[in-house]
């Protein structure tokens, strides 16, 4: 089945300067850090522009596993992919999306905390035991699907980002895993930095004046983009006629952040809410037998709510909006 995107217009900038956005792409490459040794400096650059991009963070045994899958479950299953003609609308803008694959494969479970990107995601969302599982998919935007110019968007967002102090830790943090190389001629994540300050992309454009740019993210297979959920962000599509395949993973802050006004200790900021009303996960994480995984995936909403108290039926979790995709 041929997989093709419809272009969208662009609201979200100029459409009289570009197709996407403003247009005014980064002359030069996104700055690497090494996730071993350069930890703080990744978690300084991300506190300033609100994203990072760490090197290596997958080997060539968790790559050939990741594709494998990919190739595995495409081919055993491809309605969950929007693989049929019956393509739900998550499906359309994405190309290709496995929404909730944890569900069903517990092969993945050893990639939730993946000790190269979850200690730095961890940090950022206010220290060890502060990061609750959101989301985890599998996205691929297959060949020859055209140019679809996404409009840049943010993700989920507290109003009160905009005027708290400090600002970290941020809300929600997501890791974007390249599974396959990454160039200009590929489709490929693309952030304005610093844009989590503003509401929209109009007033980062104005507010940074000449500092304002569209940063491309290339590289290897194996690289991993964290980024706040808030920053405005989109994928270019390269030629049009180039694949890429990534790994998506959303985490929340978890914990009651106290007051930092040196005259009371009360509560300043709760828990970051639900990432998404649809999501659901699955019993052997949810009611694992470890406190802290437990603890990790407590952010329910309430579609998970429902499913537990129906005992994880299977009929409810088919009558949700995602089902079994």
């Amino acid at each position: 089945m041929t997989v093709t995107f419809t272009k969208q217009p662009n609201t979200s900038g100029d459409a009289d300067l570009a197709e996407q956005g403003f247009g005014r792409r980064a002359k030069t490459d996104a700055p690497l850090f090494q996730h071993a040794h350069q930890a703080e400096d990744a978690i300084s650059f991300f506190t300033e522009q609100g994203y990072v991009v760490l090197t290596d963070c997958l080997n060539d045994q968790e790559l050939e596993f990741f594709n494998l899958f990919y190739d595995r479950t495409q081919a055993s299953h491809p309605f969950l992919w929007g693989l049929t003609d019956k393509r739900k609308p998550h499906h359309r803008t994405q190309g290709l999306i496995y929404s909730q694959p944890l569900l069903d494969h517990p092969e993945l479970d050893s990639f939730i905390q993946h000790p190269a990107s979850f200690p730095i995601a961890e940090a950022l969302l206010g220290g060890p035991g502060n990061a609750r599982f959101s989301e985890f998919n599998l996205r691929e935007t297959p060949q020859n699907a055209g140019h679809g110019a996404m409009n840049f968007h943010h993700d989920a967002v507290s109003p009160d980002r905009l005027d708290r102090s400090p600002y970290m830790p941020c809300d929600w943090v997501c890791a974007i895993h390249y599974l396959t190389d990454v160039s200009p001629e590929t489709p490929a994540f693309c952030v304005v930095p610093g844009s989590n300050r503003y509401a929209t992309l109009h007033e980062a454009f104005t507010e940074q004046a000449s500092a304002y740019v569209e940063q491309p993210i290339y590289g290897p297979a194996g690289t991993c983009v964290l980024y706040d959920t808030a920053l405005f962000h989109t994928r270019l599509d390269g030629d049009g006629v180039k694949s890429r395949r990534t790994w998506h993973q959303y985490y929340a802050r978890g914990g009651w952040l106290r007051s930092a006004l040196p005259t009371t200790d009360r509560y300043m900021r709760p828990p970051s809410p639900p990432l998404t009303d649809w999501n659901l996960f699955p019993k052997r994480l949810a009611l694992h037998p470890d406190p802290a995984k437990r603890l990790f995936f407590s952010h329910w909403n309430t579609a998970m709510c429902e499913w537990v108290a129906s005992d994880f039926d299977d009929a409810v979790r088919a009558a949700m909006p995602r089902g079994h995709q």
